[in-house]
């Protein structure tokens, strides 16, 4: 039942680079005539990783989706997700794009359909960020000082699909400003403006409402944060992000829900109608497996993780839905284990 609003999946997490590069003359030979030193030629791309990841989570949870199909039973199942992901560094920003491709077990069936032979749901979601440094668009250090590094512009969007009983089709743009803070490691502040449309299968009436939903604007902000752990005796990592998603809405308008209340709209939130303040927290130590083992670093890398999604999706776990219904599905816990092969 999803219709993710936070989307950054796993290997998002893991898509920081730091690049230099150093640029040298040539020396003319003694017996040739002298001639000016030629520039080394400068790639398009600084930095141009590309990587898949597969990733473990033996509890996530879906909002709304009880265990075994019956109302009030909790539910946990396990979730594969297998990722394809790029990232560049270039002359005045960055890109990043990633695919992740979701399989459920039997516990978060196709179509909300359990019984014993139920196979689990399958879900694609895309998703891109990019950024343009104010630094190196106004060719100074203007945008440098003892609070930033940089600032940039922030940019992207996601895209989603999922054959569950929701069949949620969500489509969402965010820009805004990435402050680089000045700390050590990559420290970096986002705050950004966020626009969602959905289509599902949550409140859909025939010949009434078809299950398009818009949701306001709102504020959304992301911390992400990457430090080498130099005090210990592998090549070890410490990677972690947090998104918060403000209050978005119904997606709906309010005659619509009206109808679909039918004058049963009672309680702080009828049919969980409202979304919530989201949060999304994601934690993980990185071994770089190929560094440890082989003396070549940044090939392999081995993760183990841990993820916490309060109102998971926007919606709010008090809600009777996802306090009664479906306990405790609206707010996931899981840890994780995952691998990553860079294609070098």
């Amino acid at each position: 039942m999803s219709v993710r609003s936070n989307s950054l999946s796993a290997s998002a997490t893991l898509a920081i680079a730091v690049a230099t590069i150093t640029c040298a003359g040539s020396a003319s030979a003694a017996d040739l005539p002298v001639k000016a030193p030629a520039a080394m030629e400068t790639p398009f791309f600084i930095v141009n990783d590309n990587s898949v990841s597969f990733t473990w989570y033996p509890s996530a949870t879906d909002p709304g989706v009880p265990g075994d199909g019956i109302a009030g039973n909790s539910n946990a199942f396990n979730k594969f997700v297998g990722s394809a992901t790029h990232f560049d560094v270039w002359a005045y920003g960055t890109n990043f794009f990633n695919i992740d491709i979701l399989k459920s077990d039997k516990n978060n069936p196709v179509n909300d359909q359990f019984n014993p032979r139920a196979t689990g749901a399958v879900e694609v979601y895309a998703f891109s960020r990019s950024t343009l440094g104010l630094n190196q668009l106004s060719n100074s250090k203007m945008f440098s000082n003892f609070l930033f590094k940089n600032i940039e512009f922030e940019f992207g969007g996601d895209i989603n699909t999922e054959n569950d009983a929701l069949g949620p089709q969500k489509r969402d743009i965010v820009l805004g400003a990435q402050f680089d803070l000045n700390l050590p490691g990559t420290v970096n502040l986002s705050v950004l403006a966020y626009k969602e449309w959905n289509n599902n299968n949550f409140w859909v009436v025939p010949g009434a409402f078809s299950g398009d939903r818009e949701f306001q604007w709102i504020p959304r902000l992301e911390l992400l944060i990457s430090e080498p752990l130099t005090f210990l005796p592998w090549p070890i990592s410490w990677h972690s992000f947090t998104g918060v998603n403000f209050p978005k809405g119904t997606g709906i308008s309010q005659a619509h829900l009206n109808a679909l209340c039918a004058g049963a709209c009672a309680g702080p939130n009828p049919f969980s109608a409202f979304s919530k303040v989201e949060i999304f927290e994601d934690n993980r130590l990185v071994l770089d497996a190929s560094k440890l083992w082989w003396g070549k670093a940044g090939i392999w890398d081995l993760y183990v993780g841990y993820r916490y999604w309060y109102n998971k999706f926007g919606t709010d776990h008090n809600a009777p839905l996802f306090a009664s219904i479906a306990p405790g599905t609206a707010v996931e816990s899981t840890a994780y284990v995952g691998t990553t092969y860079h294609f070098k």
